[in-house]
């Protein structure tokens, strides 16, 4: 198998968490390729002129000519520890987040996160002067997507126990409110003012959010089935249609009301009983099989 069938296969196969981590690596990948054509044919600009279209920016004039930076700064990255860092925040917060909620809500917290993050950003152009919270330079980074998925699943599993490199078991809002202490702190520093706010934006809305999700409300959800209506309708059809039969009455009987509910309630039983598993013990305490029972119950399947 070459590198390109096996990412392939990646994407196709690896859920939600391996496509955003793809694209992030992809677009740093993309970009440092244009830098090192720039640098060897003596055109050093020419990876700022691609970064320039990507990142965001408060600068009114500027987001209007580049309407989908909003988008496209939070898939962004430049320097290779900013990438690190965040993939590796994401790849950890994100297996807890899909395994438990699904692909597509991992999606819309990262997406709808993400465009909190540059609201809170350009909103601090707007506050007080002495507050010193208006950002002048471009914003970019995962850093807002990623803390509303970590935000997001401390706030819906907040007892859930996580093991930690060198500490040990802490229970998954410890580490919530951890992060966001730091970002507080560093705030007042008035070093990368802009960021900071945006993390804290990306934090709110993965705490509203899955707050809304606990009393049955799916912001993000909603976001993702709007966004495969509108893929749909765009994308071409390939081949002939599907023919669809229906199946003989016999078989349609085979499965009685009473056997599709006991099958449902069975597995419900078995999803709280890995819950209460990772309450008590940790998500690192999942068998690989209560790990896939998870991950295709949180997908649907």
């Amino acid at each position: 198998m070459t590198i390109t069938d096996d990412i392939k296969h990646q994407w196709r196969t690896g859920g939600m968490l391996k496509r955003l981590l793809m694209v992030n690596i992809g677009v740093f990948l993309a970009v440092w390729a244009v830098e090192l054509a720039g640098w060897l044919f003596n055109a050093k600009g020419l990876g700022y002129l691609l970064l320039d279209q990507l990142m965001g920016t408060s600068d009114p004039a500027k987001l209007l000519r580049r309407p989908w930076s909003p988008v496209t700064y939070m898939f962004t990255h430049q320097a290779p520890m900013h990438l690190f860092w965040n993939m590796v925040m994401f790849w950890f917060s994100g297996q807890l987040f899909q395994d438990l909620l699904g692909g597509k809500r991992l999606l819309g917290f990262y997406l709808l996160g993400g465009l909190s993050g540059f609201v809170f950003y350009a909103l601090g152009a707007v506050m007080p002067a002495h507050l010193a919270l208006a950002s002048n330079g471009p914003i970019l980074g995962a850093s807002a997507a990623v803390m509303s998925v970590l935000i997001g699943i401390a706030t819906y599993r907040p007892d859930m126990l996580v093991n930690l490199f060198l500490i040990g078991p802490v229970r998954l809002k410890y580490v919530g409110i951890a992060i966001l202490v730091l970002d507080l702190i560093a705030i007042r520093g008035g070093s990368n003012t802009g960021g900071h706010l945006a993390h804290l934006g990306g934090a709110l809305y993965g705490f509203l959010a899955a707050r809304q999700l606990a009393q049955g409300v799916d912001w993000s959800g909603r976001l993702v089935e709007r966004l495969e209506g509108l893929g749909a309708l765009f994308a071409r059809r390939k081949g002939p249609r599907m023919r669809v039969e229906k199946a003989p009455a016999g078989r349609r009987a085979s499965r009685s009301d009473a056997d599709y509910n006991l099958a449902k309630k069975q597995k419900q039983e078995r999803i709280d009983a890995i819950l209460d598993k990772i309450s008590r013990s940790g998500y690192d305490s999942l068998t690989k099989d209560e790990r896939d029972f998870l991950f295709k119950s949180g997908n649907g399947n």
